[in-house]
């Protein structure tokens, strides 16, 4: 497997940002040189499905040891021959904010926005805005296209979702 740089990120925006509207200075601002940040949209809920809702004025504290899910504004979409991992920005990480806990790994044929899993593990207090890039988007090539894309439990998610585990048994 090999990263996307961003030329190739670039190259293939509209298939994996299925967007009409091309905006070049937000490209210029948040393509790095092998992923693309991203950014946190106005949604959160708890583990309960309780919904806290983030505008340009109001903004969620999370506070330590507290988990909760958001999602990213960006609705990607993974083709058949490439895998994408979400991290999250090493200036959240050195305070303590996780940004997924166990799920950042993007399968081919996911088309979505992504969920993510964000654990404050400090001792401090942690401010969520809306917009804020908490983490960035990866992609690697495959050896071969895959065979079977992802259409699972989660495929064309829109907003935070909450786990769907009990639909695996």
């Amino acid at each position: 497997m090999s990263v996307l740089s961003d030329r190739d990120i670039l190259e293939r925006w509209g298939e994996l940002f299925p967007y009409t509207d091309k905006n070049l200075a937000w490209l210029q601002n948040r393509i790095q040189p092998a992923s693309v940040d991203l950014q946190l949209d106005k949604v959160l809920k708890n583990i309960d499905g309780e919904t806290f809702t983030l505008d340009e004025k109001s903004m969620y504290v999370l506070q330590p040891g507290e988990f909760i899910l958001g999602s990213t504004i960006e609705y990607v979409n993974i083709p058949h021959d490439l895998v994408a991992r979400v991290e999250g920005r090493s200036s959240v990480g050195r305070l303590g904010v996780m940004v997924h806990v166990t799920a950042g790994y993007i399968d081919p044929g996911f088309r979505g926005n992504i969920t993510l899993e964000l654990f404050n593990c400090s001792d401090k207090p942690f401010q969520l805005n809306f917009g804020d890039c908490l983490c960035q988007i990866v992609f690697e090539t495959l050896s071969s296209p895959c065979k079977q894309p992802y259409d699972g439990k989660y495929y064309g998610d829109k907003g935070v979702v909450c786990s769907r585990w009990g639909l695996e048994k």
